[in-house]
């Protein structure tokens, strides 16, 4: 087969729903060869994400859901997610804790409740409260203060 023909065999499979991967074992080529032939022949990459997978998401997303757990509900994996979100501005909304907040953490620790029942209170997770602890100086990890741990 000469180049020409090999090119145009390699466009045909994939616009019949080929994968890279099919098209290479197939023809006996390497993946990356098979991709430069496409990416050459300006063949336009189908998305990994269906149009309706990438609707439920941005719906999701714009109902508040984490990336992980849109992730989860409609296995896609969670970097896809993130980027999609991100593409249309749903990505990770950083929340300032308000003074008030502050203090809740504060008090609640002091009174000896759990750090998982502050964050489930406040609705925040255990690693912002972790922070806030650490950064009165209020909070000292058990792993830290270990004989053990040297």
């Amino acid at each position: 087969m000469s180049e020409e023909e090999i090119i145009e065999k390699v466009k045909k499979m994939y616009e019949e729903g080929l994968s890279i991967r099919q098209i290479a074992n197939q023809l006996g080529l390497s993946y990356s060869k098979v991709r430069r032939i496409l990416i050459k022949a300006k063949v336009n990459f189908r998305g990994k994400v269906p149009d309706d997978k990438i609707q439920q998401i941005i719906e999701m997303g714009k109902q508040g859901y984490s990336a992980n757990r849109i992730s989860k509900e409609l296995n896609v994996n969670f970097n896809t997610v993130l980027r999609i979100l991100k593409k249309y501005n749903l990505g990770k909304k950083r929340r300032k804790l308000n003074i008030k907040e502050i203090e809740k953490i504060k008090e609640e620790y002091s009174k000896g409740n759990s750090i998982y029942r502050i964050a489930k209170e406040l609705n925040i997770s255990t690693n912002l409260v972790v922070y806030h602890l650490k950064k009165m100086g209020l909070y000292k990890s058990i792993r830290e203060s270990s004989p053990t741990s040297a």
